[in-house]
């Protein structure tokens, strides 16, 4: 076995000690046999408990077959390989069942790891001559396997458990259908597994939500102490209800609005997690779809770090009408598709963050630390106002944190995106960040993005207002006194910034350029390149654009 001194909780390290006393039953006393079968199948009992994320379990007679002859051979031999093969093999001992009833299977546990961690659960009939026969996961001969088949584990970068086809012979291994050599796949929760004549299916343990926090802590251990690397973002263990649509497995949702819902998303090659935000575009939306998308892929052409970018794009077009049904119960409730509607259904890929603006606003970070992040910010609402594109959503919610050290900010979601130079108002944004002119039959620019800019900022430094609260008549007054009786120093100048562009009159207002240039030149440094300007003048790629207004 492997070094499994990185388990960070006590009952797994307790297990594993107790399995490395345990002594092998033998014919010179009966009782002492006895004794030690209770104690193993007490240990066994206890592994499975604690630290058993998944199951192998054989789904046709070739791998039946193949898991009994390990058994009982397991049972029979005392050599070191047999000894560590039996360690991943769970036998159902009930009695007086169907044999198709029978829940034998290979277990992976967190508590009792392969020989090598890094390589994961080797799986073949082994190779002779070597220590344990070099495989984990062992399947006698005669079963159309190679000496080492494939592999599972976990991978670095990868928020999943992977099947991995990398046999010298290039046998193959299969995943739900496709054939694999040379290569990796995400396995999802439905699946089935065929290696040489076997086949298998890997049942993932089903936890509460307490139970499946504590299994991303060890996960996390695991990354850190195995793979080496910094834990990348786990997804929790898959479930029923996710789906695959082309290359990703869809998992957990995490936010719904009007015209669908954003869920969180693995890439089934590299376990690379996103989001995709799902769009059903219907006759009574194709006008703000069409924007988004249009605005979505131009960025595309023009990318910037500061601006959180959908990469990929996915198009299907619904005529069934039962998915017809099943995509409308999602949708907003207020909408309810007619007989002549169609629904298109565009998938927009994008970065996935772990943090925003509403957790830095809470969080213990230093103003230092904050002024960065805006000011990154501000260069990408720059960057977009400099193509000709106006946000009309920036909150905290929008802004993501994907470093606090070195900070690292992105602008997400444009779905409220415009090219328009003036818009009449159309009910865009989010009301607490709207501006005084984003008003039923009054028209607006992109300086709205300065007053929402400014709101976020005088709440990096301490701003309190109620979620729904929105700047105007009173309120705005009492915000202009708190901003002029803020004392911290280290604070002032962002406070700067937002006094300058809480303007009532939108040509008033600072600039997002303006600031940076004049009091936020300290904080905007791209540690790469040096000092980086950014101008809100349009150049010729603005010229080249789009025009959706």
């Amino acid at each position: 076995m492997g070094d499994a001194s990185w388990v960070s909780t006590e009952p797994s390290t307790r297990v594993l000690k107790e399995r490395g006393l345990e002594k092998l039953p033998t014919n010179k006393d009966k009782n002492s046999q006895d004794s030690n079968s209770k104690a193993e199948t007490s240990v066994a009992k206890q592994l499975e408990v604690e630290g058993t994320f998944a199951r192998l379990v054989p789904q046709n007679k070739y791998a039946r077959d193949a898991f009994d002859r390990l058994a009982q051979s397991s049972r029979a031999r005392e050599h070191p390989a047999y000894l560590h093969h039996k360690q991943f093999v769970h036998v159902d001992e009930r009695k007086d069942i169907d044999p198709l009833d029978r829940e034998d299977s290979f277990v992976f546990s967190l508590g009792l790891l392969p020989e090598f961690p890094a390589l994961g659960w080797r799986i073949g009939k082994g190779r002779a001559n070597r220590p344990n026969l070099s495989v984990d996961i062992r399947i006698p001969d005669g079963e159309g396997m190679a000496g080492v088949h494939a592999r599972f584990c976990w991978v670095k970068g990868g928020g999943g458990f992977f099947l991995i086809a990398d046999n010298l012979r290039m046998v193959p291994v299969i995943l739900n259908g496709e054939l694999l050599r040379r290569t990796q796949r995400l396995i999802p929760y439905r699946n089935s597994i065929s290696l040489g004549e076997c086949n298998f299916s890997l049942k993932f343990e089903e936890r509460t939500p307490a139970l499946e926090e504590q299994f991303q802590v060890e996960l996390s251990a695991f990354y850190l102490k195995v793979l080496r690397e910094n834990t990348p973002l786990l997804l929790p263990t898959p479930s029923g209800n996710e789906v695959t649509i082309g290359n990703w497995i869809v998992r957990n949702p995490i936010a719904s609005g009007s015209y669908g819902r954003v869920s969180v998303v693995s890439h089934m090659q590299t376990g690379q997690p996103a989001a995709a935000k799902e769009l059903w575009r219907t006759p009574r939306n194709q006008f703000s779809v069409d924007r988004e998308i249009s605005i979505a892929k131009h960025l595309q052409s023009h990318k910037h770090k500061r601006l959180g970018i959908p990469f990929e794009f996915y198009y299907k077009k619904i005529v069934d009408k039962a998915e017809k049904l099943r995509y409308a119960k999602i949708l907003d409730e207020n909408w309810s598709p007619g007989q002549a509607d169609a629904i298109d259904l565009h998938i927009l890929y994008s970065p996935l963050s772990t943090s925003n603006f509403s957790a830095l606003i809470k969080s213990k970070a230093s103003l230092e630390t904050r002024t960065h992040l805006f000011a990154q910010v501000l260069d990408g609402v720059a960057f977009l106002h400099s193509l000709g594109i106006s946000h009309r959503d920036i909150k905290p919610g929008n802004l993501t944190v994907k470093s606090y050290d070195p900070p690292d900010a992105q602008i997400i979601d444009f779905g409220c995106a415009t090219t328009a130079p003036r818009t009449l108002y159309d009910r865009p944004g989010t009301i607490p960040y709207l501006a005084p002119e984003q008003c039923e039959n009054q028209w607006h620019d992109k300086s709205v993005d300065y007053w929402a800019c400014a709101l976020v900022g005088a709440e990096l430094v301490g701003l309190k207002r109620r979620s729904s609260e929105r700047i105007a008549g009173q309120n705005y007054l009492i915000l202009c006194h708190w901003l002029d009786d803020y004392k911290v120093p280290s604070g002032q100048p962002l406070i700067d910034v937002c006094k300058g562009m809480l303007k009532i009159e939108p040509a008033e207002r600072m600039t997002a350029a303006d600031a940076l240039e004049k009091h936020l030149s300290d904080f905007h440094i791209d540690v790469n390149k040096g000092r980086k300007r950014a101008s809100d003048e349009n150049h010729d790629s603005a010229s080249k654009g789009i025009r959706v207004v």
